[in-house]
């Protein structure tokens, strides 16, 4: 899944245009965060320290199991600042009693959470740098180029060539078929045993071809195509409980 990037979360219509999307679920830059809005619960995982293991990065759950109306009055008693909600979160004793807190005692419906991410694929997008998507085919293709490509789906056809070699298993895929997100952490993590050819034939089409230590693993064909967000339709809903 391509995970979109926004600029912040620190207003009103920010966080109204955020809710709206039919994936409420995007990487912001400052503070730099994951954001996830799943039916009753705001999730928030913590990605400051250009994080390379989303295991250890620090996720906070807010919201109620029947509503989410809690987890939108949270948001507001904040005034839409995602940097204020971190900063009331990180002062919050989780081991004692956490409604005790003078950020959520205006919520007593609220439940709150702290606790390490589990998934190891989430990576900080400061530590990859600046993987924008691709407006063009280079002339040269590299390493870099292929991570910009897996961070934007901008690909299609990717294949584990170790698959046919009897015997034998990709790096990272063990015998499957390899997800574009492990791909690209194994690139990030050891960019310099990877090598990338471009492959175009007369009866073949144009892809790369992605090597580890001389060694071929992987192919994809680039495609620089990318959807519009989809939006959901009851916008009005959310204009509603900011009412």
């Amino acid at each position: 899944m391509n995970i979109r990037h926004l600029p912040h979360l620190n207003d009103r219509d920010a966080w109204i245009s955020f809710c709206q999307r039919e994936q409420p679920y995007c990487f912001i830059a400052s503070p730099e965060a994951l954001v996830d809005f799943q039916t009753t619960y705001l999730l928030i995982t913590l990605l400051e320290g250009k994080t390379r293991n989303g295991k250890a990065a620090l996720k906070y759950s807010i919201g109620s199991r029947t509503t989410m109306e809690p987890a939108w009055r949270f948001i507001k008693a904040c005034d839409f600042n995602l940097q204020m909600m971190l900063d009331g979160l990180n002062q919050v004793d989780f081991n004692g009693n956490v409604r005790d807190n003078s950020l959520l005692k205006a919520h007593t419906d609220l439940t709150v959470r702290k606790f390490f991410s589990k998934d190891k694929n989430i990576v900080s997008p400061s530590h990859m740098g600046l993987l924008s998507p691709l407006q063009r085919l280079p002339d040269v293709w590299n390493i870099a180029g292929v991570c910009r490509l897996l961070a934007n789906q901008q690909f299609s056809h990717l294949d584990n060539l170790q698959l046919a070699l009897p015997g034998k298993n990709g790096p990272s895929a063990g015998g499957s078929v390899i997800s574009p997100k492990t791909l690209l952490l194994d690139l990030l993590d050891a960019p310099h045993e990877w090598q990338v050819r471009p492959v175009s034939h007369i009866n073949t089409p144009f892809h790369l071809r992605i090597y580890q230590k001389g060694q071929p693993h992987f192919s994809l064909r680039p495609d620089l195509k990318q959807p519009e967000p989809k939006m959901r339709q009851r916008a009005s809903h959310w204009h509603n409980l900011d009412g």
